[in-house]
């Protein structure tokens, strides 16, 4: 029984009788096995040929845009490095540089143009939080930034969270009737809160005659 998919594509195309041949099942398994292989390595290279896809191809991308290679570093940390070094060769403008940011950090990002004089700012939002060094988003920055220009940073986490609120109202009411005239006294209240339990009690008093 042929294992492989091309060999098995191979030997239909062969006359009904060697099916139940072992040399041609051998024969053919064993080549079938190196086509399989090839087509694995084709598909593999081609993940090789995108900075978004690359693995162990990362490393020529890194050579090729002047980046140091760090095997130890997260790769979605590392790719995002390629594409944002590769967006930088561009005429740079607040859109082209939220849109290199956004690739280095994968977070929100929002310029802020004159926020004093000769400064802008830079403001990421992200909801999975940030890295403790950004020096290296920093040095990013200094290096495509217009040099005249000084920057400041907001960084926004966002927590996503189930927060539950409780609230109670409590109502307390006292009638005092005199002179007694009657003999039957009745007191109704009608209260409406808005999200809240409400408790209420009365506090009944008569005098007689």
């Amino acid at each position: 029984m042929i294992t492989s998919k091309k060999g098995r594509e191979m030997l239909l195309t062969l006359s009904p009788i060697y099916e139940q041949s072992l040399v041609m099942n051998s024969i053919y398994e064993a080549i079938g096995s190196e086509f399989d292989n090839l087509e694995l390595l084709n598909e593999e290279i081609e993940l090789q040929l995108f900075p978004q896809s690359a693995t162990w191809g990362l490393s020529f991308w890194e050579n090729r845009v002047g980046l140091t290679t760090n095997i130890d570093e997260d790769i979605e940390i590392r790719r995002r490095k390629v594409i944002a070094k590769l967006q930088s060769k561009y005429i740079m403008t607040p859109k082209r540089m939220s849109m290199i940011l956004q690739s280095y950090t994968g977070a929100n990002i929002k310029i802020n143009e004159n926020i004093s004089p000769y400064t802008f700012g830079v403001e990421l939002t992200s909801t999975q939080g940030f890295p403790r060094d950004l020096e290296d988003l920093y040095k990013r920055v200094n290096v495509i930034k217009p040099s005249h220009l000084a920057v400041s940073y907001k960084l926004v986490s966002l927590l996503k969270s189930k927060t539950y609120f409780a609230q109670t109202a409590i109502m307390s009411e006292e009638i005092t009737v005199y002179p007694y005239t009657s003999k039957e006294v009745k007191a109704s209240v009608k209260a409406k809160f808005a999200l809240a339990n409400n408790i209420s009690s009365e506090t009944l008093t008569v005098y007689p005659r």
